[in-house]
This record gives structure tokens, C-alpha cells and sequence, in this order.
């Protein structure tokens, strides 16, 4: 995809791509299909601007596709005899004519088995913003896709060396992350989602396959393009992981994955000053002007790599035998961030005052590394099921080796880490579930470690009792400790190691919907951004007080749900974040039709408290304290309509309808980047099952259902 400029026409044919391969019945053609939907993401020389009238013409033509294809796929259905036929939950919104829950595993535990369920279009699907789906919402710079952090503060675990690039973690995929579903038949899902205009969209695509010989595939894919309200704030972002999963026999277990992520976001720097929205006559947000008016700052992040999993089974893995295993895993990775403004023809010109003193050459400015990094990981464990995909036990013990190459201009060095790890898992029964995991620095990485551990005390009818632990000691992340602007050294700090705690306590008591979590987050040598956007570190520590509560109450078809949360520092100088948060959605949800139609229609509401928004600096990808704006309590409401059809979904919802009574009032979660305002949103979504029904058979491994020689065939849908 073109790193600027419309492309209108890109999204259009993604999705005609995706929605085509989902309904078809063989493998080879979906796959096809499926590949040239990723050569049109990412090769940036195939497509050109055309008129958005063309685009709505695409839309409409979509849909007319998808319509025909299903009833042609349908009526061209073999009439093979049905060996068994699925069944259907009519409980918790559940509608008839749903296929059974998939399974899935994940390639360093194919012991395990989740799974997933398509019920009502509740809000992980009429949220469609990433950085809303959370409890708590994160706070970004003003655009779907852009920059963001979380609002109530956590602790992310860390181990080793890290760049210190995080504020585009929601968008991208991981390979550990990519779900291998166990069901025999095909299975895809696709979801889009469009705004106020061509150049404001997601699109979400899935597919999987096990075939005859014990082959399964895997893939998933995400798009964000977002043009933003305001001048030059554009996000275009591309995730693909795709994977095979071959099993042997009941010893040999193999996972290949591959994943690339490219993060493209424009950068105007934040607006200069929200005037333009008071006084007598409104001024839409292009009337704005903005901080990097020569709208030729952008930054680009890319994450690829290439994992290979292998498991092999010495002894046992049926259910009821003690299994013996090694694991191995390789990876290659390589990530890259660029930042850039200016060239050595024009300079920066009416940029110049923007980068202050990280302006090293008034002919452009740049911020560049790459990292390249090889990870060697081999552990043996043991592990006991009583029931498949459900293990009671497991112990791994192993060793986890990195090299790491860096180049950050001008310099090239070598990094490596190791560790010794060991895992402990103990689940006796679905009341009592224990879990740790653990790693101590090893060489040059002596006084590291991390330790996390999980516990959940099922107490029947009074309700369940759940405690997490995370502590860990890293070193300092590459931008804190060292950065080069233009290849010129802008600071080289020698920062202690931080070290991180956070103890959690969950009680729930499910009966009546309530959920209340405390927790507590001790940081000594906590290094942050100040306000001249440079890293600084405490000396002494840090602590964090947070309280959650949820509470989902029911009354026929009204449903309010409400999340508060309270959080408390004792550092005010270096925390900014809100004190309290309240989340709420009150909606109304029924069958209709003979239950085939599921309804659901309410409004979305959030607030905090006043509190002063951190700063975004481009250059360095880092958010940084400031003192000259304090943001107050703003509300922001949102009125939605969603519906479900079998595996069909749409939702409907406008946006910040505070705008509706007052459109002079800027909501700022980052410091001079405001918010959107209102606007309608449209999302689509539609799960092809093919036929699946929950599977149960598998190999004595423990891994994948054996489906050699296995040709029944479910319920045509």
C-alpha cells in the first residue's frame, strides 16, 4: 500500500478479495485468493486513486458478490449423508442455527484447547477500535490506529533487551498470539468496518483448514486505514500471521508461523490551537492549522519474523498418562522504526521550531534503527491430562538464548541474553488453578529475572476468588539509554535496572455480575519522559493504587453494565494519568423472528477525571509529561444498533454525540492531539462455519485431532 496519498480503491477490493475466499469450498482456491489479497496490501505500485463514487459503486457490488455466492455455494452443496449432526445452544443470547464453539490452541502449548464462541454482536464487536476494547479505554493521539498508551497504568512484562517502541502494541500480531482452530472443516471470519469516508476503515479477515493428511492452516490479517479529522494525521496499518501446524504420528508436534507488520502513521505535530472551534461560526477541523505544517513528517515501524516450533513426545500424552516432552523453538525477527521530516533540498522550513533541541541540522531530521534478532529456545517438560486438551499438570525447564544485531545510525553492536525459565502449572480441577512462570539472567544478564504467577480459588455458589503476581528486573530499553538524531548523539545515559512489581486480588461472584480488583504497583528506578521530552529516572520509588469494579446488571431485555476504576500515586511530579474512570453501557437485547434475529440497541457511555494528558513526541515514538494543560471531565456518549442473524453481524453506532449540544468543547487524552468528533461508524461481520461441530478426537500427543481417514461431513450452512 502507497505510503501516502488516497487509495481509496484499496480497501474496496481487499474486501471483495476476502469475502469471496471465505464461502468457497476448497482449500487451493481460497489460498490463492487469500495471497492475492496480501500482494494487494502490500505491494504499493498496484493501485491508483480513482473518485469515491467508484468506491460506493465497489461497496454496493460487494454485497450483490457475497449474496450470490452464498446461495450458489449453498445450492451447489454435495448431498453426502449427514453422519452427525450439530448441535445448538439456545442459552445466553445464543441463536439457533449456531454451530458448536470452535477449539483452538496455540503453537507452544498444543496440549491445550480454548475455545470461542459466536454469540450476541456485544461490544468486542460493535467496538471496533482497538484501543477501546479494553476495560478501560487507552489514550491515543486523535486518530483510530495512531499512537497510544494505557490510561490505567500496567505493567508490561518485559524480559532482556527491548527498543522501547510500544505505542503501536495494540495493532500488531504476534506469533505465540496466532490461534490454530482443531475443527475438521473450513472455518473463516470476516469483519469490516467504514466511518464517515472511504479513507476511514478496518478490515479483519480469518481463515483456517485441517486437511485429510493432519495438515492445518492458519491465517489471520488486519487493516487500519484512517485519514483523521484533522490535517496530515493519516494511519495506515497492515498485520499479517499466517501458519501450518503438521502432526506425526503420536510423537512429533511441528508449528511454522510467519508474521509481518507495518505501522504508517503521518505526523502534524498536534494542533496549534482549538480556537478555531469557539465564537459565533463553527470551524470544522481542517480549519485547524497544526504543528508540522510541511505535512512531510512520518514514521514508519515494521515487525517480521519467522518462528519454527517443534514438540516432540518421548512417552505418553494419552489421557490419564504422564507425557515427556521437548520443545524447541527458533525465531527470527527484525524490526525497524523510522522517523523522518525535511530534506537536504527544502529543509525543514516552518518545521524548525518544533523539534527544539533535538535539532541537530536544519536540512531534515531522522531517527532510524533496525534490529535484527535471533531467539533459541529448548525446554523439556512433563504434563498430565485427565480429559483431552485439559491438562491438570505441567513442569518445563529450559534455557532461552538471544542474539540481538543493532544498527542505530551511525553504530553497529551485538547483544545477547540469556535465561534459564521454568514453568509450573497446576490445575486439579476447574475450582483450584495455579500457574507461574519464570526466568533468572544468566552471563551478561546476572540479577535479571521475571516471575509471574496466577492463582484462581473457586468458591461454588459464594463465587471465585482469583490473585496474580508480576516482578520482574530489565534493563533500561534502548531509547531511554541511548539515542542518535541525524547520526549525531543526542544523549548516552547509564540508568539503573528497574524493578517492577505488581500483586493483583480478584473476587467475582458471578450470580449477580460483580467484579472488584485491587491492585498495587511498587517501580524503583522508574525512568520516564519529562518535559523536555528526554528520559530521567527516580531515586525513589514509585507506587501505584488501583481499584476495579464491575457490575453487569440484567432486567429482562435492559442490560447496565458498569466499570469503575480509582488509581492513586504518591508521585504526582512524574504520574499524570486519571484518578478515576467510568465506563457504562445501558442497552436492550432480545430474539425476534422465531429467535433467528438477535437485537441489541443501547447507548455507550465514558468519563475521568481531569488530569493533565502527557505530550506525543514523534521523533523518539514516546509520550512525555507536561504542565501547561490540564484536560477536565469530558462525556462522551455513543448510541449504537447491532443485530445478528445467524453467523451474520452489523452494527451501527454514532459517535460522541456530546458534539450534538455543544461542538466547541476539544477532548484531549494527548497533550494538542483532540479527539474526534461526532460521526456514524458502520461494521460488518460475517463467520462462515462450513459444517464445523466441536471436535474431541485427538492423538495421543496430545496435539491435533488425527483425521486421517475421517470423511464425515456436518450440516451444510
Amino acid at each position: 500500500v502507497v505510503d501516502s496519498g488516497p487509495e481509496s480503491t484499496t480497501e474496496a477490493v481487499a474486501l471483495i478479495y476476502a469475502t469471496l475466499c471465505f464461502p468457497l469450498r476448497t482449500f487451493q482456491a481460497s489460498f490463492a485468493l487469500f495471497l492475492s489479497l496480501c500482494q494487494c496490501m502490500f505491494d504499493k505500485t498496484l493501485f491508483h486513486p480513482i473518485h469515491s463514487t467508484t468506491v460506493r459503486g465497489l461497496h454496493f457490488w460487494i454485497m450483490v458478490c457475497v449474496l450470490f455466492l452464498s446461495r450458489q455455494l449453498a445450492a451447489q452443496a454435495p448431498s453426502t449423508p449427514i453422519a452427525s449432526t450439530p448441535t445448538f445452544q439456545t442459552g445466553s443470547g445464543d441463536v439457533p442455527g449456531q454451530a458448536e464453539p470452535l477449539q483452538f490452541t496455540h503453537a507452544q502449548t498444543p496440549e491445550k484447547s480454548e475455545l470461542v464462541t459466536d454469540s450476541l454482536p456485544d461490544a468486542a464487536f460493535r467496538m471496533y477500535d482497538p484501543a477501546r476494547q479494553s476495560p478501560i479505554d487507552y489514550g491515543t493521539i486523535g486518530n483510530i490506529g495512531s499512537a497510544a498508551r494505557p490510561l490505567l497504568y500496567e505493567v508490561a512484562p518485559l524480559r532482556g533487551f527491548s527498543n522501547g517502541i510500544d505505542v503501536f502494541e495494540l495493532y500488531t500480531l504476534k506469533p505465540n498470539d496466532l490461534r490454530f482452530y482443531r475443527n475438521k472443516r473450513a472455518f473463516s471470519d470476516a469483519f469490516f468496518s467504514q466511518g464517515k469516508n472511504n479513507l476511514s476503515s478496518m478490515l479483519n479477515a480469518k481463515f483456517a483448514r485441517t486437511f485429510e493428511g493432519g495438515l492445518n492452516v492458519s491465517l489471520d490479517y488486519r487493516s487500519i486505514n484512517n485519514n483523521g479529522e484533522y490535517n496530515y494525521q493519516r494511519d495506515k496499518h497492515n498485520a499479517l500471521s499466517g501458519g501450518f501446524w503438521l502432526s506425526r504420528g503420536k510423537h512429533y508436534d511441528g508449528f511454522l508461523i510467519f508474521t509481518k507488520n507495518v505501522v504508517r502513521q503521518e505526523e502534524n505535530g498536534g494542533i496549534v490551537s482549538d480556537d478555531v472551534f469557539t465564537g459565533n461560526q463553527f470551524q470544522g477541523p481542517l480549519a485547524a492549522a497544526i504543528r508540522l505544517p510541511e505535512e512531510r513528517a512520518y514514521t514508519r515501524y515494521d515487525e517480521q519474523g519467522i518462528q519454527l516450533t517443534q514438540h516432540y513426545r518421548f512417552t505418553g500424552g494419552a489421557e490419564g498418562k504422564r507425557a515427556l516432552r521437548a520443545t524447541h523453538t527458533l525465531a527470527w525477527g527484525q524490526k525497524k522504526y523510522k522517523f523522518s521530516d525535511g530534506d537536504t533540498v527544502r529543509g525543514l522550513r516552518n518545521d524548525t521550531t518544533y523539534f527544539n533541541s533535538f535539532r541537530v541540522d536544519d536540512r531534515g531530521i531522522r531517527n532510524f534503527f533496525r534490529e535484527n534478532r535471533i531467539d533459541n529456545t529448548f525446554t523439556l517438560n512433563t504434563f498430565k491430562s485427565k480429559k483431552s486438551g485439559a491438562p491438570t499438570d505441567l513442569l518445563a525447564v529450559g534455557l532461552a538464548h538471544s542474539y540481538i544485531r543493532l544498527s542505530q545510525e551511525p553504530n553497529n553492536y551485538s547483544i545477547n541474553n540469556l535465561f534459564f525459565t521454568a514453568d509450573l502449572n497446576f490445575r486439579p480441577s476447574d475450582r483450584f488453578v495455579f500457574s507461574a512462570n519464570s526466568a533468572l539472567g544468566l552471563l551478561g544478564n546476572i540479577g535479571e529475572y521475571q516471575l509471574q504467577g496466577a492463582l484462581t480459588v473457586g468458591l461454588g455458589k459464594a463465587g471465585q476468588l482469583s490473585a496474580s503476581l508480576l516482578s520482574q528486573r530489565r534493563p533500561p530499553s534502548l531509547l531511554q539509554r541511548r539515542l542518535f538524531v541525524s547520526k549525531r548523539a543526542v544523549w548516552d545515559n547509564t540508568f539503573d535496572k528497574p524493578v517492577e512489581n505488581t500483586l493483583s486480588l480478584t473476587y467475582s461472584l458471578p450470580v449477580i455480575g460483580l467484579e472488584a480488583t485491587a491492585r498495587t504497583t511498587l517501580l524503583n528506578n522508574y525512568v520516564f519522559f519529562d518535559q523536555m521530552s528526554r528520559p530521567s529516572q527516580t531515586t525513589s520509588p514509585l507506587q501505584v493504587l488501583q481499584v476495579i469494579l464491575k457490575e453487569q446488571i440484567k432486567f429482562g431485555w435492559f442490560h447496565f453494565d458498569n466499570t469503575v476504576a480509582l488509581q492513586q500515586a504518591n508521585r504526582s511530579d512524574v504520574f499524570r494519568l486519571p484518578n478515576w474512570f467510568s465506563k457504562n453501557s445501558l442497552y436492550a437485547t432480545s430474539n425476534f423472528f422465531k429467535k433467528r434475529l438477535l437485537l441489541t440497541m443501547g447507548i455507550d457511555f465514558r468519563v475521568n477525571s481531569g488530569f493533565q494528558p502527557d505530550g506525543y513526541n514523534p521523533l523518539i515514538g514516546q509520550f512525555y509529561l507536561q504542565d501547561s494543560v490540564t484536560q477536565k471531565p469530558y462525556p462522551w456518549v455513543d448510541v449504537f444498533l447491532a443485530f445478528k442473524v445467524q453467523s451474520f453481524r452489523f452494527a451501527v453506532r454514532y459517535e460522541n454525540c456530546s458534539t450534538w449540544w455543544d461542538n466547541t468543547q476539544v477532548f484531549y487524552q494527548t497533550l494538542n492531539y483532540p479527539q474526534p468528533f461526532g460521526g456514524i461508524r458502520l461494521s460488518v461481520g460475517w463467520r462462515f462455519m462450513d459444517g464445523n461441530q466441536k471436535e474431541t478426537t485427538q492423538n495421543s500427543g496430545g496435539g491435533q485431532p488425527n483425521l486421517g481417514g475421517i470423511g464425515i461431513r456436518g450440516k451444510e450452512r
